[in-house]
This record gives structure tokens, sequence and C-alpha cells, in this order.
């Protein structure tokens, strides 16, 4: 129960914290134009283009997702990881199906829906607006990556430059795709990245929830 209350407590935080931007440029800039949820993407998909254009992407994302780049990091780190408190994945640690609710709710609240209110819904369309699509959507891909560094390096999370370098690529280049996969693939709705993005995250978690069996 404990571990639902955090996990709850953990999503309101994310997406009062992640929401404050967006939502007071929204009020004082945008509020006449449309809704709010409306002016962040929340709407429904729809497949821009060719339909092959959806699998090519399933195929890069499936293939970057699977893919370890732990395989890169000194044992030593991992150990070290997988031992700390601050790491919130470890909170799932060897519970097994106790873990599947609180990791619904952190996955797919503080991590799928605020995180991409924030950087699909917001800065996303922000830079594209201003910058053009390619250079938007790298941009909010750059400050996503850097976001995880500044996160383990708030949380004292002693890592080295190589896996901060790793972790700014790899989650960069998620970031990468997700924007991409709204704004070019679908019409601008950020519900696509919502679900990627949680359900990427959680399958994450039920893998260290049941490690140990």
């Amino acid at each position: 129960m404990q571990l639902i209350l955090n996990s709850i407590s953990t999503a309101a935080v994310n997406l009062l914290v992640f929401s404050a931007i967006p939502f007071l440029w929204w009020f004082f800039r945008h509020r006449k134009e449309t809704s709010f949820f409306r002016w962040l993407g929340f709407i429904k998909p729809k497949l821009n283009g060719k339909w092959w254009t959806l699998v090519v992407f399933a195929i890069i994302y499936y293939f970057f997702y699977t893919f370890d780049f732990t395989r890169w990091i000194p044992q030593e780190t991992m150990d070290y990881l997988e031992n700390s408190g601050s790491v919130s994945v470890n909170a799932f640690a060897g519970i097994c199906a106790a873990a599947i609710l609180p990791a619904l709710i952190e996955n797919f609240i503080a991590n799928g829906v605020a995180e991409e209110i924030l950087y699909r819904g917001f800065l996303c369309k922000l830079f594209c607006h201003k910058l053009g699509t390619v250079k938007g959507i790298l941009l909010q891909a750059a400050l996503f990556g850097l976001m995880h560094n500044a996160l383990y390096l708030l949380a004292g999370l002693q890592v080295g430059l190589w896996y901060h370098t790793l972790m700014f690529l790899f989650t960069g280049m998620a970031a990468l795709l997700l924007g991409w996969l709204n704004e070019k693939i679908y019409n601008g709705s950020i519900l696509p990245s919502i679900l990627l993005h949680g359900a990427g995250n959680f399958i994450s978690s039920m893998l260290t929830a049941f490690s140990f069996l």
C-alpha cells in the first residue's frame, strides 16, 4: 500500500511541476484560441502519409528500445545503481505482481503523461513553430536527454562521464523518435508518445520486478 501511495504522490507532483509552465504559457498567450488540452495535443491521432512510415518507425523504435546500452557500462557502476535508493525503479525490484499497480501509476502518469506534456506537448511544438519541425524535434530531444543527466546529478549519483554520455544519447534518441512520431507521422497528437513512453517504462519496471524469479 505504501508503494502505491508513493506512486500516486510522485504522479501528482510530476503532473503539477511538468504542467505548470505549459499552463501559464497557454493561459497568457493562447487561452482565447483553444482549450489547454487540445493546445497540448490531446487530440485523436490521425496517420499522416502512408501506412508503411509507421511500420518503419515501429522497426526502428523496437531495435532502439531493445538495445541494451548497459553492456557498455562497467559492472561496478551497474552494481552501484542497482543498489541505490535514488534510482526509482529499484523500489520495484523483486516484488513481482505487487509492482504492477504502482508501476502503472508511476510510469503512465508520472512519466508518460507528465513528461510528454512538457516535452512533446509544449516544448516540441513551441520549438517546431519557431525553428521548423526538424530543428524543433532535435532541440526538445537534447533537452530531454539533459534532464536525465540533471536528475542523476541532483540525486548525487556518482556514475561518471561515460554513463552520462550514453544516458544522454539514448534518452535523447528516444525523445527524438517520440517527437517524430507525434509531429511527422501523426497529426500533432501526443497520445501516441504517451502510450509508447508509458509502456516502455512499465516494461522496464516489470523486468525489474520479476528479475529474481
